[in-house]
């Protein structure tokens, strides 16, 4: 049954084709007379005018303007402090992030820096617990990570070679804009990473130890099944709206647990493939194809019943309830046939991505609890993660 919980998801959603029209007034409803645009400088953003409409949009509602372009993909810690010192030189009271998950991660970390008095890398080492931040608004560009929704932000401290996440309540946008049609031009590459990282991270709350939820279950197979048929079809139609609405909308689903309330998660996957962009800089969509398919394999048979389950509703493997290891095998292999659909790699060969650090990246890792490990539905130490690694290095 369901375990208890508490959420409250206080993002506003504008959704549709005249969404970012919009933008303007839904921000002066906050009260903001001081808004810093954050984004990446992206061509996107001068090519179609979206920057230039949306300072003008501002001016028009007598809201003064500062900027801060400059993230990369696997946001810097040192650009969020330059974005900090900026928000308190210019008095920002609301931070409008324009694109995908990098930048609006980026845009919450000046949040809560901004608004606090200690450095904001105290928040991601749990030194310090946030109790405010400025308000963050966001147009989405790029569907991938939820985190237009999400109480989550992830930062990479390239000083220490770490990439940290913070998770809290108080870091939720409170506003999300969302129109389908500026994700049309996206290339396959960014839409096939931001498709695995949906799946993903319904994954991770998916495989739990916890018993079956029924409600909870259902809609978390349900968004799983509709990516494996709506993924391959927005790669060959990229201009299809219907498509790239329903895709959005399931990136944002996918992050603000909705699909997660009461139960136990997982999120090895993730803490494991965080280490590759940590140390290489390797996309996020690329470390959780990469290290999917052998935490799958690797973890499995401990939990054959949930995978095989997985297997069936999923991808539609025959399982009538018994032979449950074979049915979860065929659903993990079915699981790597959809991302190399996409176009994305299985293995560390595949991608190129060096394989001699790989004790660098367990030390890394923040293994936690008296049993010194991560993961929910399995529990996994040291060595785990090791043998994880090693069955990522070539496919299977």
């Amino acid at each position: 049954m369901l375990q208890d919980f508490s959420i409250c998801i206080q993002t506003k959603f504008v959704f549709g084709k005249n969404a970012v029209a919009q933008t303007a007034r839904e921000i002066k409803l906050f009260g903001a007379k001081n808004v810093l645009i954050h984004h990446d400088d992206g061509k996107f953003l001068y090519d179609t005018g979206l920057l230039a409409e949306i300072e003008n949009q501002l001016k028009a509602e007598g809201i003064r303007i500062a900027e801060l372009g400059g993230v990369l993909p696997n946001p810097r810690l040192s650009l969020v402090r330059e974005g900090i010192r900026l928000a308190k030189k210019e008095q920002i009271d609301f931070i409008l992030a324009i694109g995908g998950g990098s930048v609006i991660d980026s845009a919450k970390a000046i949040g809560l820096g901004a608004a606090a008095d200690t450095d904001v890398w105290d928040f991601f080492t749990g030194q310090r617990q946030p109790e405010r931040t400025l308000p963050v608004g966001v147009i989405l560009t790029c569907p991938a990570t939820g985190s237009e929704s999400s109480a989550v932000a992830v930062v990479n401290n390239t000083e220490v070679g770490k990439k940290l996440l913070i998770s809290h309540p108080v870091v939720r946008p409170v506003l999300a804009v969302m129109d389908p049609e500026l994700t049309c031009s996206l290339p396959k590459f960014l839409t096939a990473c931001g498709i695995v990282d949906m799946f993903s991270h319904v994954c991770e709350r998916y495989f739990s130890p916890d018993e079956e939820i029924g409600v909870i279950d259902r809609m978390a197979e349900g968004i799983l099944k509709t990516l494996t048929e709506l993924g391959p079809k927005v790669l060959e139609e990229p201009s299809d709206y219907s498509a790239r609405g329903e895709l959005m909308w399931i990136g944002t689903i996918a992050h603000n647990n909705t699909v997660g309330i009461g139960r136990v998660q997982d999120w090895a996957t993730h803490e494991i493939g965080n280490e590759l962009s940590a140390l290489y800089d390797t996309p996020h969509g690329v470390t959780l194809s990469v290290v999917m398919g052998a935490w799958m394999r690797y973890v499995y048979r401990k939990k054959p019943m949930r995978f095989a389950r997985y297997a069936r509703e999923v991808f539609g493997v025959e399982w009538d309830g018994t032979n449950a290891l074979e049915a979860a095998e065929k659903g993990i292999e079915m699981t790597e046939t959809f991302f190399q659909k996409l176009g994305m790699p299985v293995s560390f060969e595949e991608f190129q991505i060096p394989t001699d650090r790989i004790e660098d990246m367990l030390d890394r890792i923040a293994f936690c609890g008296e049993d010194c490990s991560i993961g929910g539905i399995v529990r996994l130490n040291r060595e785990d993660c090791r043998n994880i690694y090693e069955l990522a290095k070539k496919k299977a």
